[in-house]
C-alpha cells in the first residue's frame, strides 16, 4: 500500500504475514539491492509492529525543526522582498511611502503564497524533516 501526502511525499505501506516473512523479505536480494539505491534518493523511518489494529505515526511539516522553518521561509522572503520593494520604489516614485508599501506588500505575498513557498518548501522538504541523524521525523 502506498500512501501520498501533500509535497510529494510518500509513505511505503507493506504488509506481512509475520515477523518472520518480513525479515525473509529484508534478507532478499531484491530488497538489499533496491534499499543500497534508494539510500541515496530518500529519507525514511521504519515503523515495524505486529497485529491487526497498527498506529502509524506520517511525517508532517509540523514536526520539521522550527529554526529550519524559519531559515527556508527567510531565504525565500529576503530576495523577493528586496526584488519587489525595489521595483515598486522604481516604478511608482511618486506615490506616498504606505502606499509603496501596500503594494509591495500585496505582490510579495502574492508572489510567496502561489509561486514561490510552495516550491522551495517542496525543494527543502526533505532536509526540514531529517533529525540530527538524518532519519525522518515523525
Amino acid at each position: 500500500m502506498r500512501l501520498g501526502q501533500t509535497n510529494a511525499l510518500r509513505d511505503l505501506l507493506l504488509p506481512f504475514a509475520s515477523r518472520e516473512d518480513l525479515e525473509r523479505f529484508r534478507a532478499g536480494e531484491t530488497y538489499q539491492l533496491l534499499e543500497r539505491r534508494a539510500r541515496d534518493l530518500t529519507i525514511g523511518v521504519d515503523q515495524v509492529t505486529d497485529g491487526r489494529e497498527v498506529d502509524i505515526e506520517l511525517p508532517s511539516d509540523a514536526s520539521a525543526a522550527r529554526w529550519k522553518r524559519f531559515l527556508v521561509i527567510w531565504l525565500s522572503v529576503l530576495p523577493v522582498l528586496l526584488v519587489v520593494s525595489t521595483g515598486v520604489r522604481a516604478l511608482l516614485p511618486t506615490l506616498p511611502a504606505p502606499v509603496q508599501i501596500i503594494v509591495s506588500s500585496l505582490c510579495l505575498t502574492a508572489l510567496l503564497q502561489w509561486v514561490i513557498l510552495p516550491r522551495v518548501q517542496r525543494a527543502a522538504r526533505a532536509w526540514m524533516l531529517e533529525d540530527a541523524a538524518g532519519r525522518l521525523r515523525t
